[in-house]
């Protein structure tokens, strides 16, 4: 019996896959602030060019605040955990001694015992760092310092400056003070407590892109390590 043959043809140009970026610490970090300015243009947009914004829009910028520096929270602790695990997995990487004893607080001896007779131990360092940083903040200069210790970089507000040319002492004070407002922001509803009645602190906008451009620096210049 016979049967009809179908013709293919191998002429043609294929359709190629869409570019997809790699999904990093970094790439995250930067999606993040592009929402933070993202809020600087909506209050631009929202009153326009016409006389005084209404105060409410002011929360834009408050909200721009939180999550610029949310988000380099959120860049420091995955990376830190990221390149952890891959330290822990590859023998041949020398383990700093703030992280050996950081493993050993979370994991513990005996946990450590038998993850190394089974061979698992990169994932049960995984395991417990994600869980012990899960509910920590990642901000400040003291904070941020302290982690980056884990993974080899004693000094790294230091190294920022140096490698960025700008002063050290300026650049702490200002993380310090935006990680402040962000707290007041979040947990104060940006009120001056201490005044009888609480007044509402005033937010400029050279403010807010201050805090975005510094953030923004601190996240690529530890990027770049």
């Amino acid at each position: 019996m016979s049967g009809k043959s179908t013709a293919t043809s191998t002429t043609g140009v294929s359709t190629p896959p869409p570019h997809v970026l790699p999904t990093t610490p970094y790439t995250i970090f930067q999606s993040s602030v592009k929402r933070a300015k993202n809020l600087i243009i909506i209050h631009h947009l929202a009153h326009g060019e016409k006389g005084k914004p209404p105060a409410l829009l002011a929360d834009a910028h408050r909200a721009s605040i939180v999550l610029a520096v949310s988000a380099l929270d959120a860049y420091v602790r995955t990376l830190v955990i990221d390149r952890i695990v891959a330290t822990v997995a590859d023998p041949k990487k020398s383990v700093p001694l703030k992280l050996r004893e950081k493993i050993k607080e979370c994991v513990g001896h005996d946990v450590i015992f038998e993850a190394a007779r089974q061979g698992d131990l990169s994932s049960k360092v995984e395991k417990a760092m994600r869980e012990k940083f899960d509910d920590q903040s990642f901000q400040g200069v003291k904070k941020i310092t302290e982690a980056m210790r884990l993974i080899g970089h004693e000094d790294i507000f230091a190294k920022i400056a140096e490698s960025a040319a700008i002063n050290e002492k300026q650049l702490k004070s200002k993380i310090g003070k935006f990680t402040d407002r962000r707290h007041i922001i979040a947990h104060c509803g940006d009120y001056d407590l201490n005044q009888n009645p609480p007044m509402e602190n005033k937010l400029l906008k050279e403010e807010v892109l201050d805090c975005i451009r510094t953030v923004d620096l601190i996240a690529r210049e530890i990027n770049k390590l």
